[in-house]
């Protein structure tokens, strides 16, 4: 099977899950709430919640930056955030090709590197944003107000996941080692940055006692994202407040604002389809 027949067939299935997701959602959702939760959202915290989408993205930027130096790939901060904002888009509108695969031609294409060492940078890049994610969720955890047993166990957790990321990188990947540290520290505020983006959204629309809650469902549907479907946190998100009894309405829209301020934010990246990114570029 050719490697465009494979692309067209996960896009298929892409396109094929978002159809489920989408529907999923439309038997839950009162639309007509969803639109009033719009038309009464304060503008300004909206802004300040793209801005900071935006810092969240250029920190995860130097994040991957960072890993690419282990590898003795020196790309300048101004022609890496170009590469990663080209990234963002075609992820976000052109999946056939992806941004972590046009990443990864375009860097092999440039210069004399191992195509096994870019694929492996993305994916200890991931993990290494999952990680962040965790800290905040285990953390979170304790201030919900949705009451369960061991609670307590979140802290102990959080060493012993990190602990096991260490030791993941130790064995497996030793040449990224030196830059577990840094890259660790990058994913809690590029994490950190995504959470206030959400919080100033929930400011926008003008949620009261029950924030952390939102918050942290928030979180734990942003796991979702992994999943090859458009729709899949969103869908998560409104699932995970139906469980915790939230008003599912407004996390859709809490939702939406969210993915649209990632849009807003991955835009600009278009500007690379037509404008060719120079490696030199100081």
């Amino acid at each position: 099977m050719s490697d465009q027949i494979k692309k067209i067939l996960k896009l298929l299935l892409k396109l094929g899950l978002s159809i489920v997701a989408i529907v999923l959602i439309v038997n839950k959702i009162d639309f007509d709430k969803v639109v009033e939760y719009f038309a009464t959202a304060d503008v300004v915290f909206l802004v300040l919640a793209v801005l900071s989408f935006f810092i969240s993205k250029l920190v995860g930027s130097f994040r991957i930056n960072n890993l690419y130096k282990t590898q003795d790939l020196q790309l300048s901060s101004i022609v890496n955030y170009k590469l990663y904002l080209a990234g963002m888009f075609y992820n976000l509108f052109i999946p056939l090709i992806g941004g972590e695969g046009f990443k990864v031609v375009w860097l092999k294409k440039k210069f004399e590197i191992k195509m096994k060492k870019l694929v492996w940078a993305s994916l200890l890049d991931k993990v290494s944003g999952i990680m962040g994610l965790t800290l905040l969720v285990l953390i979170l955890i304790n201030f919900i107000s949705f009451e369960f047993e061991y609670k307590w166990v979140s802290i102990p957790l959080i060493f012993l996941a990190y602990g096991a990321h260490y030791l993941g990188v130790f064995l497996f990947f030793k040449s990224f080692l030196p830059s577990w540290f840094i890259t660790s520290i990058q994913s809690v505020i590029v994490q950190f940055f995504q959470l206030m983006c959400a919080f100033l959204i929930l400011k926008s629309l003008n949620v009261g006692p029950e924030i952390i809650d939102y918050l942290f469902i928030f979180l734990v549907s942003c796991y979702a994202y992994a999943l090859p479907m458009l729709g899949a946190r969103e869908l998560a998100f409104v699932l995970g407040a139906e469980y915790m009894g939230l008003n599912i309405d407004l996390t859709l829209a809490i939702g939406i604002i969210f993915y649209l301020s990632l849009a807003l934010n991955s835009i600009a990246g278009a500007y690379f389809m037509f404008q060719p990114i120079d490696k030199e570029e100081a």
